[in-house]
C-alpha cells in the first residue's frame, strides 16, 4: 500500500473519529453496539498516529527513484565500454589470450541484468578496463568516459543499498501500520451495518448521510477521489 493510500486512510480514520464523538447525542438508541466498534477503532488510530512518521517519511522511494536514475545513466557507458573490450581483446596488440572471455557480456544481457547482477558486470568490466585507457580511448571509450562510469557505479549501488535498508527497516512498521487501518476499515463496516437502521428513517437519516460522508475515502495525489474502500450496501 502506497504512502498516498495510506494517508488517505489516516485521514478517513480522523474524520471518522471525529464524526462519531460529535453525533454520539445522535445514536444514543445503538450505543451499546456501537461504543465497541468506537472504541477499538479510535484506539487503532491513536497506535497508527505513533507510526506515521516512521512509516510515511521514510526514504524508500527517493533512494529508488535515484537508484533507477543512476542505472538509467549507467548502462549506456556500460554498453560502449564492453564493445571498447572486446574490440581490443579481440585486437592483434592484445596479448592477454583470457580477456576476450572475461568481457564477454552482451547488450542484451547487461540491459536485462537485475540490480546485483548489473553492478557486477560493469564492475567487472570497469577493472578490466582500469590498465587499458589508451587502447580503449581509441575505441571511443575515454578517460572522462571511465571515470564518469566509475562515479556512477558507485552512486547505483550506495542508492541500492540504501533501498534495501530502508525497506528492511520500515517494513515492520509499515505492515503493523497496514494492519491496523485494515482492522479501521472492517470496524467501519460493522458500524455501517448498525447505522443502517438510520438510512431511511424520518428522523435519524441526517446521522446516516454524516456517517456516510466522514466515512468516504479520498486519495490525495493518485489520481483523485477514489471514493470509499467500504462496500456500500443497498
Amino acid at each position: 500500500m502506497d504512502n498516498n493510500k495510506l494517508d488517505a486512510q489516516l485521514r478517513r480514520d480522523t474524520a471518522t473519529a471525529n464524526g462519531l464523538q460529535a453525533d454520539l447525542d445522535h445514536y444514543t438508541a445503538l450505543e451499546d453496539d456501537l461504543a465497541p466498534l468506537r472504541t477499538e477503532h479510535a484506539a487503532n488510530l491513536a497506535q497508527a498516529r505513533l507510526l506515521e512518521d516512521a512509516v510515511m517519511g521514510d526514504e524508500s522511494g527517493t533512494a529508488t527513484e535515484q537508484k533507477t536514475s543512476a542505472k538509467a545513466l549507467l548502462k549506456p557507458l556500460a554498453f560502449r565500454l564492453a564493445a571498447a573490450l572486446q574490440g581490443y581483446a579481440a585486437s592483434k596488440t592484445n596479448q592477454d589470450e583470457d580477456l576476450a572471455g572475461r568481457v564477454r557480456y552482451g547488450r542484451s544481457e547487461i540491459a536485462k541484468a537485475g540490480d546485483a547482477s548489473f553492478a557486477t558486470i560493469v564492475g567487472a568490466l570497469l577493472k578490466e578496463a582500469q590498465p587499458l585507457a589508451a587502447p580503449l580511448a581509441k575505441r571511443e571509450f575515454t578517460a572522462a568516459d571511465l571515470a564518469e562510469a566509475t562515479r556512477l557505479l558507485a552512486r547505483f549501488e550506495q542508492k541500492h543499498a540504501s533501498q534495501r535498508l530502508t525497506t528492511v527497516d520500515g517494513s515492520t512498521d509499515r505492515k503493523t501500520l497496514i494492519a491496523l487501518l485494515r482492522r479501521n476499515t472492517n470496524l467501519i463496516k460493522e458500524m455501517r451495518t448498525q447505522l443502517k437502521a438510520y438510512q431511511n428513517s424520518p428522523t435519524k437519516h441526517e446521522v446516516w448521510l454524516r456517517f456516510q460522508g466522514y466515512t468516504k475515502l479520498i486519495v490525495l495525489g493518485g489520481g483523485g477521489p477514489k471514493g470509499d474502500t467500504t462496500p456500500k450496501q443497498p
